[in-house]
């Protein structure tokens, strides 16, 4: 003879805690990808036979404010974006966040500061990084890319 079993909704249900614990993890941006904002960027990263492509959406944001600084593994990002509303306009949908803005990204190994070169262009900013030709450098080296951007 065939059981019969009865259908309990709170089976499927969890606990307040596990929903929570759920939600967290997945609200939550890795803290090796933004360094403190509290904002998180999406971002590509590449490696080719010469060093490593970085690339970062940045749209409406004018590359003068952008900042690149870079510190053996490390490319640090800074920006800020100025979002205008047009005089008379109603906001149905508002995306972009005016604000400043930073992230730090680690790449794989050691990288020039000297031999960074970034472009931006359809609203992608991308960061050209070569590799360090010795194992170690010998200090920490920084390069500020705000004319570097074109």
């Amino acid at each position: 003879m065939a059981g019969i079993t009865r259908y309990n909704p709170f089976n499927e249900a969890v606990s307040l805690r596990e929903a929570m614990d759920r939600l967290f993890e997945d609200s939550v941006i890795s803290p090796r990808m933004t360094n403190g904002s509290s904002r998180g960027v999406a971002a590509n990263l590449y490696e080719t036979a010469e060093g490593f492509i970085l690339q970062l959406p940045m749209p409406g944001v004018n590359v003068e404010n952008v900042e690149i600084t870079v510190q053996q593994d490390v490319v640090h990002l800074k920006w800020e974006t100025k979002v205008q509303v047009p005089e008379g306009a109603t906001v149905h949908w508002h995306g972009f966040q005016s604000g400043r803005y930073q992230q730090s990204i680690t790449v794989p190994a050691a990288i020039n500061a000297e031999r960074v070169e970034a472009h931006y262009t359809d609203g992608i900013l991308t960061c050209s990084c070569q590799r360090l030709s010795m194992p170690k450098p010998a200090q920490s080296r920084s390069m500020h890319a705000k004319s570097a951007c074109q």
